[in-house]
């Protein structure tokens, strides 16, 4: 049977034997039927000139029928500040005003420009609109991919606004509907909502002030630069062919006629004859061509035969008795995992046990549940389930790969770590490693899916060689959302127990992780972390799956693990007649969780829950939830810090941020060591020459740099004080703020490098007063605990199902906060993720064939703004034992609770407990009804 490739997965054509065919998906080009693809003549495109204007400058171009006004600002113009998010008008991240009003400038055709004017982000007056002024002094931001289409959509509605209201607040509800079509998948929405609420009432129609951020001002003026805005001369568009069925053998594969086109420059192929395919959206082969036409038409050239199987979409499945193995012998799996991969045994599709009770007593556990269930005491005993979650960052995958010769090679990544890139390099190709370098100025989001070696990567490094010219690929949203990372379905069966005395008598727990063709799943092992007890028997187990391989995801296995546990303390507290916080204060050592609960009992939002509760069609309820992760860091850590002559202080190291503050963190840090303004701060990031840097996961980089840069600050000073010394001839000069203080007076840190000149100092991340529990290379788990308290409010419509958050509490005790507003900003995104998390995103598979159906961002739903209810963050700052530098980080901490809370809050307010996330109309009607 032939069938033609309609997606762009599979190009030309493919025919499908074995088990029964599967319609594959829809392709806007037409391609031939059966045999050879009908040839393409890449020179027939319909042109058509446009005369229009950009930013006030006039503008005539001869564009294609079918090209895009993005294209034509982005490619042409190299206006880079609105971006390609999905390509569908459902994100706003490509919004550009024409003639003053809004538009998705993907959807645009260029050939409407004729006669109008358009403004880009770049185009907005130099000293800044008020939207712009209001989202740098709310923090309104955090990669900032999205930024400039939030900024152009805010400064119209705006501009709209005061025209007709002057100077007052819209609504909550007004300013939702404006922004409807944008998505920030960091979670900066309750700073935007604000900051164009603010620049509505006039509040930032004064002069620009300095942003907490220290790269926001890039961000709101579109100046930041990402790997897909990287144009080098003579660079080649790359592409993959993917696999549109989720389970297949390779019959055979032929590339000739791609190669054969004009304008194609290089083709890889991954599989041959006898080749598995495990799951869709699997790389089959790649092409390197002059642009995306021809290198869509090579996709399309390429035939391919295959011998089809049944999907294996669930547990299940997987686990039945006549199973077909995905993983013969256990070889060939990726790993889910942010670190290393824990030996288990493997049954068919079934990986584990994986031990995680380390330390702990699994026959006391077993002990304390036999006694509940005796009667001595009180048991729950459930099974809760957690849905696959995709990453899909704003800005995709993508990599550009430029060779000098056959041994220097530099590579622009969107990477959560230049560093490890570099040096993964390095050993993949034989390379010294002064002769690579990985660059990552911005990073659109990462959340644990840009923290490997990936495909991406390695592909635009090899056509690159074979092409003998630079290679971009960027992921297409499809492809973003199918294999660009996920967060693992999850089912977890607790027993949970208190004994007579109301103490935690004893758990046991198996996670079943749904990883895809992955394992390294760790639900089970987050349980291990919360309520320090040795009565636990805690168990993972990973089932193999035909679809794509899960990633770290932001506290891997924290929100499925505390859904499920958080639940089964609030059913035990229920049982009790006890206050869920008391309870978990009694069960709980931590010291910074036991103040976070005093503060959370104190809080409006509990204190009057059972008032607000209602008993009409909208029921409303609040739930609470505790967290835990560990304090992790990377010991090798270095951060060079250079004093130059004209007074500025520059800080290199090889990090990266992703929109979690790292540039804001140092900042901030050497503004306090150095007592001089933030201003004379600079901070690079983003490159591998620097010296060697952490990666940003698993909440490490703050612990990390902080310590590191304090160090240099130390040297340096020092270094300075003793210049001050020898150059000016001072007596009894000691370190003072922002300079030497001596007998005769002060000299500022200024004075002494203009004398002196540059001078350098390389400080490192020293290790702990404490030590490690343990140390990996240069990875190192601390003996600090952070930790975490949620409130989430909720309204539950009894009639539609429909569920909304309303408010949010928030405590996170992770010791000193650097930068306190950028903090607060990556708590709300937390907060906000986790939201989403919980109420709104799920992969949806077909339950016929296996194919992913949520691959644009209007089926994937991700909570908008209109979503987002109003929320707090605190800190307690109390510093961490033994720690350098006194503090942890907060990504993981401020999302993993958050969906414990939810299902606690719907709980309280409708009476029923929901053991399934996300909580979908449907599933609410059906337990209402249960």
């Amino acid at each position: 049977m032939n069938i033609p490739s309609r997606r762009g997965f599979l190009g030309g054509v493919i025919a499908l034997g074995g088990a029964a065919s599967l319609p594959l998906r829809a392709e806007a080009e037409s391609v031939a039927q059966a045999g050879t693809p009908a040839p393409v003549d890449l020179t027939a495109t319909d042109t058509l000139q446009v005369n229009t204007k950009v930013n006030g400058v006039a503008c005539a171009e001869t564009v294609g029928a079918d090209e895009s006004t993005l294209s034509l600002v982005r490619e042409r113009l190299g206006l880079t500040g609105a971006k390609l998010g999905c390509g569908q008008g459902a994100c706003g991240a490509c919004t550009v005003l024409v003639d003053k009003a809004p538009a998705c400038a993907c959807l645009l055709p260029a050939v409407a420009l004729e006669g109008r004017e358009v403004t880009t982000v770049e185009g907005l007056p130099a000293e800044l609109h008020p939207v712009q002024r209001a989202f740098l002094a709310h923090d309104a931001m955090q990669c900032g991919f999205c930024t400039p289409g939030f900024v152009m959509e805010g400064a119209a509605f705006m501009d709209r606004w005061r025209a007709t209201h002057g100077a007052t607040e819209p609504s909550d509800a007004e300013l939702a509907e404006a922004l409807a079509g944008h998505v920030c998948r960091c979670g900066a929405q309750v700073g935007i909502r604000a900051a164009i609420r603010d620049a509505c009432a006039g509040r930032f129609d004064g002069p620009e002030k300095e942003a907490p951020r220290y790269d926001a001002r890039a961000k709101v003026t579109g100046a930041a630069k990402y790997t897909v805005d990287v144009m080098l001369p003579g660079m080649l568009v790359g592409k993959f062919l993917r696999a549109s069925v989720p389970h297949a053998e390779v019959v055979s594969i032929d590339v000739s006629a791609a190669e054969a086109l004009p304008g194609v420059k290089a083709v890889k192929t991954f599989v041959m004859a006898g080749a598995p395919i495990r799951y869709e959206g699997q790389a089959l082969a790649a092409v390197a061509a002059q642009d995306e036409a021809t290198a869509r038409a090579a996709l399309a050239a390429i035939k391919l035969e295959l011998h089809q199987r049944a999907p294996v979409m669930s547990a299940e499945t997987a686990l039945a008795a006549d199973a077909m193995i995905i993983f013969p012998g256990g070889e060939g799996a990726a790993s889910a995992s942010e670190g290393p991969v824990l030996k288990a045994p493997w049954a068919g599709n079934l990986r584990g046990p994986t031990e995680t009770n380390l330390l702990a007593k699994p026959k006391r556990a077993a002990k304390g549940l036999a006694a509940a269930r005796a009667g001595e005491g009180q048991l729950i005993e459930a099974r809760y389930t957690a849905h696959n979650q995709a990453h899909s960052c704003m800005e995709p995958h993508a990599a550009v790969a430029r060779w000098d010769g056959d041994s220097k090679l530099e590579v622009w990544l969107s990477t959560q770590s230049v560093d490890d890139m570099a040096e993964a390099l390095c050993e993949r190709y034989g390379l010294e490693r002064a002769n690579v370098r990985v660059r990552a100025d911005h990073v659109g989001g990462g959340f644990g899916s840009k923290a490997g070696v990936d495909q991406e990567m390695t592909t635009a490094v090899d056509l690159a060689k074979l092409a003998g010219a630079p290679v971009r690929i960027a992921f297409e949203r499809w492809e973003e959302l199918i294999v660009g990372g996920n967060r693992p379905e999850a089912s977890v069966n607790i027993a949970l127990a208190a004994d007579t005395d109301g103490n935690l008598g004893g758990l046991d727990a198996e996670a079943y992780n749904l990883n895809g063709a992955a394992v390294g799943g760790s639900t089970g092992l987050v349980l291990r972390l919360l309520y320090r007890s040795k009565n636990k028997d805690v168990r993972d187990y990973d089932v193999i799956t035909t679809t794509a391989p899960g990633k770290p995801f932001r506290g891997p296995g924290g929100p499925a693990g505390l859904f499920a546990l958080e639940q089964a303390v609030d059913e035990l507290a229920l049982k009790r007649a006890e206050d869920p916080i008391t309870l978990r204060k009694r069960w709980d050592p931590n010291p910074g969780r036991q103040r976070l609960y005093e503060l959370a009992l104190a809080s409006p939002l509990w204190r009057e829950r059972d008032a607000q509760r209602g008993e009409g069609r909208l029921r409303r309820g609040v739930g609470v939830a505790a967290a835990a992760w560990p304090y992790f860091l990377s010991k090798g850590t270095r951060v060079e810090l250079i004093g130059r002559a004209d007074g500025v202080f520059v800080a290199r190291c090889a990090c990266q941020d992703m929109g979690q503050g790292s540039r804001s963190a140092l900042a901030w840090t050497l503004s306090e060591a150095l007592g001089v303004p933030r201003a004379q701060i600079e901070v690079q990031l983003g490159d591998s020459d620097a010296p060697r840097g952490p990666a940003s996961a698993g909440s490490r980089t703050t612990p990390s740099i902080v310590p590191a840069a304090e160090d240099a600050a130390k040297q340096l000073t020092e270094e300075l004080v003793e210049l001050a010394e020898d150059l000016f001839g001072v007596k009894g000069a000691v370190m003072g703020h922002g300079g030497v203080d001596h007998d005769g007076g002060r000299l500022t840190w200024a004075e002494i490098l203009a004398r002196a000149g540059e001078r350098r100092a390389l400080g490192r991340r020293r290790r702990d007063d404490d030590g490690y529990y343990f140390a990996v290379d240069e990875f190192g788990w601390g003996k600090a605990w952070p930790g975490a308290v949620v409130v989430v409010a909720l309204e539950v419509d009894t009639a539609t199902g429909r569920v909304r958050a309303t408010d949010g509490w928030m405590g996170l005790a992770a010791g000193r906060i650097m930068a306190p507003p950028v903090a607060r900003s990556q708590g709300l995104g937390g907060f906000v993720q986790g939201l989403s998390y919980a109420l709104y995103e799920e992969r949806r598979l077909d339950p016929k064939t296996g194919l992913q159906l949520t691959t644009n961002l209007e089926d994937y739903r991700i909570i908008g703004v209109g979503d987002t209810p109003s929320l707090e963050v605190v800190f307690d700052e109390t510093p961490l034992d033994g720690v350098r530098g006194g503090g942890a980080g907060l990504a993981e901490l401020a999302t993993i609770g958050v969906a414990g809370a939810v299902g606690n809050a719907f709980a309280h307010a409708t009476g029923t407990r929901l053991r399934s996330i996300p909580l979908r109309p449907d599933r609410v009607l059906e337990a209402l009804r249960q």
